[in-house]
């Protein structure tokens, strides 16, 4: 099982702290286990709960940008998926 970490508990996304492939699951040391659908390379992040496009992605317990699509739990997490907050504004 690979290693993962929630930096917050607001957070809707975590850090891999090792490589995990697609089907590996991550372990976030809270009891929570997720199955990453994507190969992801450290530190990238992954959605730890479902975030519907237009939602927020949260990180250190602050919005650092939003879906710009569905983004189910356990998919790779980054620019092909979401936008900056900075843009929005």
């Amino acid at each position: 099982m690979k290693k993962g970490i929630r930096l917050n508990p607001k957070d809707n996304v975590g850090v891999v702290i090792q490589d995990a492939a697609a089907g590996e699951e991550v372990d976030f040391d809270n009891g929570l286990i997720v199955t990453a659908l994507d190969t992801i390379s450290l530190p990238h992040k992954l959605a730890l709960k479902n975030i519907k496009a237009g939602d927020y992605v949260i990180k250190y317990g602050e919005i650092m940008g939003y879906a710009t699509v569905d983004i189910p739990v356990g998919r790779h997490v980054h620019d092909h998926n979401c936008d900056s907050e900075r843009l929005m504004k």
